[in-house]
């Protein structure tokens, strides 16, 4: 039987060799509980101006959101295993948003059912963060309006308050007095949140605080907030010389109900925005101009829930145009 030659291996090379693993190779470190714990700290200043002007009745919506959606979130998890883990504080984050929007007035069991629907139907059932086609909140508080809309009344439910703000939403008395009911706010009430709208939405500079905090972290991206202001200033100056009797001015619409909540904190979600910059700002001022459209056209007196949704339908789309690749021919 003839013996077989021996064949010598190269030498193992002293330098290291190319890695050629799979990317993204470069690590940021950032985890989904990090994030959403700066949303968190971005919400406190106006979570803490709610308790100041309302004590324990907001101190009882909050604690009831948290705890509600991470009871749902745990036993969902139990029973469904995902990746969507309740470690992340994805569920915590979107119970202050619920807790922001909620009547002072709540019942528990309204509170339960909207942590039900946000957690299980608008987070759980596409595949949690990163999966879900619209923001998880508005869509529970879209169901709960329009399945209790007496329920989800805000000027009725600060009633039993003594406050001494005038004691209906702006945007509803506008909707029954026309633009001469822009006379009966001051706008340094309306920018300290001293005006009736949810547990914490209409908290404006506080908002604004809290949305400066998320664009210095860097955690969402200045297109989004630019362009839905934008879009609705210049709608509502439109809107506002072609017919001066019913639509007031563009700083009553940008100062009353949630108006910045929705510019820093619902429209800016990481998973229903678009990614590239370009889109950002299309999808912010299509958001604006809708929201405007919504409040000077129809009987929806703020608008936002309904004008969010819309524009989280448009997101796919816009992100659709894309940059054009730099440096590379016949591309």
């Amino acid at each position: 039987m003839k013996e077989l030659p021996i064949v010598n291996m190269p030498p193992t090379p002293s330098k290291p060799m190319l890695d050629v693993a799979v990317g993204p190779h470069y690590r940021i470190g950032t985890g989904l509980a990090a994030i959403y714990q700066r949303w968190i700290i971005a919400l406190i200043p106006a979570i803490g101006a709610s308790l100041y002007f309302f004590g324990p009745a907001s101190l009882r919506i909050f604690c009831l959101c948290i705890s509600f959606s991470l009871a749902i979130d745990f036993i969902a998890e139990k029973i469904a295993p995902s990746r969507d883990l309740t470690s992340n504080w994805s569920s915590i984050s979107l119970a202050l948003l619920l807790a922001f929007m909620l009547p002072i007035n709540a019942p528990v069991w309204l509170i339960f059912l909207g942590c039900f629907f946000m957690v299980i139907i608008g987070k759980k059932f596409f595949g949690g963060v990163g999966a879900y086609p619209a923001q998880p909140a508005i869509f529970a508080v879209a169901i709960l309006q329009l399945s209790w809309p007496t329920r989800m009344d805000n000027t009725g439910a600060l009633h039993a308050f003594d406050w001494p703000v005038t004691m209906i939403e702006p945007l509803r008395l506008l909707k029954s007095m026309g633009a001469s009911a822009e006379s009966q706010y001051h706008w340094v009430d309306l920018l300290l949140g001293r005006q009736v709208a949810g547990t914490a939405d209409g908290m404006v500079l506080f908002i604004l605080l809290g949305g400066v905090f998320l664009l210095l972290m860097r955690e969402i991206q200045w297109q989004l907030p630019l362009g839905f202001i934008l879009g609705l200033l210049v709608t509502a100056t439109i809107l506002h010389t072609t017919n001066p009797e019913t639509i007031a001015s563009p700083m009553f619409y940008l100062l009353s109900g949630g108006t910045m909540f929705m510019a820093f904190f619902l429209i800016t979600d990481n998973t229903i925005s678009p990614v590239n910059k370009l889109p950002q700002f299309l999808y912010g001022l299509l958001a604006g101009v809708l929201l405007m459209l919504i409040r000077g056209y129809s009987k929806h007196a703020d608008g936002i829930i309904y004008a969010v949704l819309l524009a989280n339908l448009c997101s796919p789309l816009l992100d659709m145009i894309k940059p054009k690749v730099k440096g590379a021919k016949d591309v």
